[in-house]
């Protein structure tokens, strides 16, 4: 595919995250397969509910099945992540295996602790998002509702320790599966709906614990 050619690399600390586009091709095919979903089972009995795994406190969490991973998503998922690790480290995995992806539907004051993901790498993309994540309660305060967070280490010197993004439609994250990050709550009406994924790349390129200095 050719959209991982435009990912980019960004450094704010230590670990690199990696930035690219979803394909609207693919954020219309996942959102009418929940939309429809969820229209049709109100229940959730034909919905993976991967929400007893993950951290988040929100309304519902949907583990994607098989036959909508398959294909675009599994072949986007996979070229970014080799994009990613190239332009990181100036390696080429031979090995992807995707874990699990799921969808997060959060909605007025729902949020998402500061968590951790298993695998080797994971990513955030954004599917739909409310017309507003609310006004400040002080005017004179950068409004960060609904903002994802990444943080590592502390703030010092050269380095922030943090770096909070404001979510736009078509928006993907890829990064390491052990940088904390946090979601935060919204005020107002709307859906913020977001697509996760954790895999594992060759277990060479990742372990670096054991390689000599």
């Amino acid at each position: 595919m050719k959209d991982e050619t435009y990912l980019k690399i960004s450094r704010p600390f230590g670990p690199s995250i990696g930035s690219v586009s979803i394909p609207e091709e693919l954020i219309n095919k996942i959102n009418i397969f929940i939309d429809e979903k969820i229209e049709d089972d109100k229940k959730k009995s034909t919905l993976i509910d991967h929400g007893s795994k993950l951290a988040g406190q929100v309304t519902q969490e949907i583990k994607l099945p098989q036959e909508i991973v398959e294909g675009k998503l599994l072949e986007f998922l996979g070229a970014v992540t080799k994009t990613y690790i190239k332009l990181s480290c100036n390696k080429e995995i031979s090995n992807f295996k995707l874990i699990a992806s799921w969808i997060v539907r959060q909605f007025e004051n729902e949020y998402n602790p500061i968590h951790f993901h298993g695998g080797h790498i994971s990513g955030v993309g954004y599917l739909k998002l409310p017309d507003s994540f609310g006004e400040t309660i002080q005017e004179n305060k950068e409004n960060v509702h609904g903002n994802i967070n990444f943080i590592h280490g502390t703030h010092q010197f050269l380095s922030d320790g943090s770096l909070s993004i404001k979510p736009k439609v078509g928006d993907f994250y890829i990064f390491p599966n052990y940088l904390f990050h946090s979601v935060n709550p919204f005020r107002g009406v709307g859906e913020r709906r977001s697509i996760s994924f954790n895999a594992k790349i060759d277990d060479e390129i990742f372990n670096v614990y054991g390689k000599k200095i």
